[in-house]
């Protein structure tokens, strides 16, 4: 995933692997339809957050590979993009 709330999303999959473990939940709530943070809507729920997120609306942008190669398809809206896929 490029997007923590999408790995986020991903992580909270129960597993038959991991029977009797707590369970992975994004923090925090949804925020108000009629009261959406500045810049990044998730900022208020990201592990990620910094400064920038609650100032500036994250473009979408194609994502590329660790060698820079576009991939087909998969674009992300999030600052930190680049750190949520490779780490």
């Amino acid at each position: 995933p490029a997007h923590p709330y999408t790995k986020g999303l991903l992580n909270s999959i129960p597993r038959l692997d991991q029977k009797g473990q707590s369970l992975y939940a994004i923090q925090g709530l949804p925020p108000s339809l009629l009261r959406i943070p500045s810049g990044c809507a998730f900022n208020p729920r990201c592990d990620r957050v910094q400064d920038v997120c609650h100032t500036e609306l994250p473009r979408l942008v194609p994502v590329l590979d660790a060698e820079g190669a576009d991939l087909p398809g998969r674009r992300s809206a999030c600052h930190f993009w680049k750190e949520t896929l490779h780490g």
